[in-house]
Order: structure tokens, then C-alpha cells, then sequence
């Protein structure tokens, strides 16, 4: 009898957690767009180049605090696209999300995200942006220059046809086939540099450079 007790009062718990998490989505379609901006928070993000004239958004997010209220903002103006997160200035729960953007290659993208990860593959036309916190950034097939900048997290860029920058504080930074100009900065991370065709800017104070 008293595991029955238990049981039942683990399923209440358990209910009830299932209860208080709340859920937000989108998917949705843009034609005309020639640059993409990403704004969110505890998300992470994958970007791809893809066939078509179109920039699909698909995502989510989920929160477990009942009194917090998040919201996915898509928005066109001129030929830029904007996906936001808005969220409460004073959230003490947990959040999670993760959202995955197809595009034409030739589209610039900017995205930006406070303790998630960042993965962009396939597109640039002239600069393409990565800026995150806590998460690690990976940067493959880029056909412009690209900007990667991390706190605590990892960089790794490859196949990347303009110029190329990558700063991080406390990670690591792996660059391969970059075809232009490299500038990196770090405080601690280690740098591994193959098959670089224009020059180097390397700093760091207690990172190894090879």
C-alpha cells in the first residue's frame, strides 16, 4: 500500500510538471530575401542553404515556469528578414529551443543566440555573422566573409571563400580552407590553422597557435 501511495504521488509530480510546460512554434515562409537577422535566447540554431527562392523558419520553444511568457516574431521588411525570440526580463525557469532555417546560398545571415549553439552551412554573399554566449559555433561551405564570436564555446570554420574572423575567450578555435584573410583573438583557447591562403592575425595570451 505504501508504494502504491508513492507511485500515484510520483504520476501526480509528474503530471503536473508536464502541465506547466508551455510551448511555443513557428513555420513559416518568405520570398524576396536577401538577408536573414537571428535574435533568440537559450536556442540553438542551424542554417542551410537549400534549393528554390524561398527562406523557410521552422522552430520551437519550451518553458517550464507558468508565469513566463515567450514569443516566436517573424518579420519582412524590404528584402531582410527578422526571427526573434521576446522573453521575460526576469525568468527564473528553464528554456530550451532550437530553430532550423533553409535559404537561397547567396543570402547574408546574422544570427545571434545567448547560450545556444550555432551551425551555418552553404550560404554568404558578402558577410555572414555568428554571435553566441555559452555555445559552440560551426561554420562550413561559406561563400563570403565571416565574422565568428563565442564566450565560452568552440569555433570551428571551414571552406570559408572571403575573409574570416573568429574570437572566443575561453574556446577553441579549429580553421581550415579559408581562402582570404584570417584575424583571430583569444584569452585561453588553443588555435589550429590548415590551408590558409591569405595572411594571419593571430593574439591570444595563454593558447597554443599551430
Amino acid at each position: 500500500m505504501k508504494q502504491l501511495t508513492i507511485l500515484i504521488g510520483l504520476l501526480i509530480c509528474t503530471l503536473v510538471a508536464f502541465g506547466q510546460t508551455k510551448k511555443v512554434e513557428v513555420d513559416k515562409t518568405f520570398d524576396n530575401i536577401t538577408d536573414v537577422e537571428v535574435n533568440v535566447v537559450f536556442s540553438d540554431v542551424v542554417v542551410e542553404a537549400a534549393d528554390g527562392n524561398t527562406v523557410h523558419v521552422t522552430g520551437s520553444l519550451t518553458w517550464d515556469r507558468d508565469k513566463d511568457e515567450y514569443e516566436i516574431v517573424t518579420r519582412q521588411s524590404g528584402t531582410t528578414l527578422y526571427v526573434e525570440v521576446k522573453h521575460p526580463r526576469n525568468s527564473r525557469g528553464s528554456a530550451e529551443g532550437q530553430f532550423y532555417i533553409t535559404m537561397p546560398a547567396m543570402t547574408d545571415v546574422d544570427v545571434n543566440s545567448v547560450s545556444g549553439d550555432i551551425k551555418v552551412s552553404g550560404v554568404g554573399q558578402r558577410k555572414v555573422k555568428c554571435n553566441t554566449v555559452s555555445g559552440d559555433i560551426v561554420a562550413e561551405k561559406i561563400g563570403s566573409d565571416i565574422s565568428a564570436n563565442t564566450v565560452s564555446g568552440d569555433i570551428a570554420l571551414n571552406g570559408v571563400k572571403g575573409n574570416a574572423k573568429s574570437n572566443t575567450v575561453s574556446g577553441d578555435a579549429e580553421l581550415s580552407d579559408i581562402d582570404g584573410n584570417l584575424k583571430g583573438n583569444s584569452v585561453s583557447g588553443d588555435f589550429r590553422i590548415t590551408n590558409l591562403k591569405g595572411n594571419r592575425e593571430i593574439s591570444t595570451l595563454s593558447g597554443s597557435v599551430r
